[in-house]
């Protein structure tokens, strides 16, 4: 299959995730690390008292179990999926819905099942953005044919593979699209505003076992892992991006990895695009190839806004209020893309800013704090008296100058 082929596609695909317009709905995945009340170290796999043994025991209450060499490593229903991330990470995923009430509530009833299987074996779900003890050499992979492929691939590519996948966790919220227009701005407002949500949501409070005061460093880590895989698309604010754009560009990407008939092949020389040639374009095929590039904002069938670190419930409510309030509304977008430069250097220059000078920081020529303020204001008048309640969990953190984490402390 020739790559003009491969791109047809590609874009067909992403033009059938197109919903309904006025249908906006968000989905929700949260990372968290299971970690012993006592001495703090991270769940092992295997053992009766191991990450293989709770998903085993969570099994009767989901009616699809995956399975990879003899070990359960999903649980999915209509609503929720259960995965185990490499290092013994449990994500919790919901479906989307235009409810965040509902969206957040079915990630609690989840969350509660397995807190309720561990507290007996005196482990405990924890949301940070990283292994808050610990380092990250001492947490052993998952006996998953993927992610070992991953890690060996990784050594090659960057300094940060071993961090990324064994000691970091996240909170992803996922935007539907209407068109492919509706794509275009959604997805370079969902970059634009990537740095500031990054820095918002931040919550961490070690890094490798010793305390973290400094800012962005899952960002850090993510662009120490694979620069291929986790940039932003060149053509970005260029007038011809759409979803044509986004799949030359992930056909140009290394694969990693291919899912043949239910094993895993290491296929390190191959792009993706090589791969649509040699395996072809079925759907589970596209799923896995979309899975293997790692950019801050990610296009499925939807816009995966992965920017947030894990964080305790209450900001994760607060988040996805956050999020709704901004990209629910066309005119919102807009409007807050004509008021933020357009240009990948901005972006870039953004997060550096952030890192260096935290609250310090001018960020696209304003104030960091004002810039949170502004778009608190502008998802508020989007969202219902509940929703915008939410958002009030935002105000210590900025007027304090503070993170999650500081919040906490006080």
């Amino acid at each position: 299959m020739e790559t003009k082929t491969s791109e047809a596609v590609l874009k067909q695909y992403f033009l059938q995730g197109c919903k309904a317009e006025g249908t906006f709905r968000i989905g929700l995945e949260v990372e968290h690390f299971v970690l012993n009340r006592k001495n703090h170290k991270p769940m092992a796999f295997n053992g009766k008292e191991g990450v293989a043994g709770l998903m085993e025991s969570l099994a009767p209450n989901y009616p699809e179990k995956h399975m990879e060499d003899g070990a359960v490593i999903s649980l999915e229903s209509d609503d929720i999926l259960i995965t185990l991330e490499p290092g013994c990470q449990i994500e919790i995923s919901t479906a989307p819905f235009a409810s965040v009430e509902k969206t957040v509530n079915l990630y609690h009833g989840a969350r509660a099942q397995i807190e309720e299987k561990l507290e007996p074996l005196g482990y405990a779900l924890a949301a940070e953005g990283y292994l808050p003890y610990g380092r990250a050499e001492d947490v052993a992979l998952i006996p998953k044919q993927r992610y070992q492929c991953m890690d060996e691939y990784f050594k090659n590519t960057g300094i940060y593979g071993k961090n990324m996948m064994r000691a970091t966790a996240a909170c992803h919220v996922s935007v539907d699209y209407f068109s492919e227009a509706d794509f275009v701005k959604k997805y370079r407002l969902a970059w634009l505003l990537n740095p500031l949500l990054a820095f918002l949501t931040e919550n961490v409070s070690a890094f490798e076992d010793e305390p973290f005061t400094g800012h962005l460093l899952r960002d850090r880590i993510w662009q120490g892992v694979d620069a291929a895989r986790t940039g932003v698309c060149p053509d970005l604010f260029e007038e011809s991006f759409g979803f044509g754009a986004y799949a030359r560009w992930l056909l140009n990407v290394p694969v990693i990895v291919v899912n043949e008939g239910g094993h895993y092949k290491y296929e390190p020389e191959k792009t993706i695009g090589d791969c649509f040639e040699t395996y072809g374009s079925g759907e589970d095929l596209i799923r896995h190839y979309l899975s293997m590039v790692f950019p801050d904002i990610r296009l499925k069938q939807f816009i995966e806004i992965r920017s947030a670190d894990s964080m305790p419930e209450l900001y994760v409510r607060a988040y996805c209020c956050l999020i709704k309030g901004i990209f629910s509304d066309t005119e919102t977008v807009e409007r807050m893309l004509k008021v933020l430069p357009q240009r990948i250097e901005a972006i870039d220059g953004a997060k550096e800013c952030l890192k260096k000078d935290g609250y310090g920081a001018m960020v696209y020529g304003q104030q960091i704090d004002r810039l949170l303020l502004w778009i608190l204001r502008e998802a508020a008048a989007n969202l219902g008296k509940d929703e915008a309640e939410m958002l009030k969990f935002w105000y210590p953190l900025v007027e304090n100058k503070v993170s999650i984490q500081g919040v906490n402390e006080k």
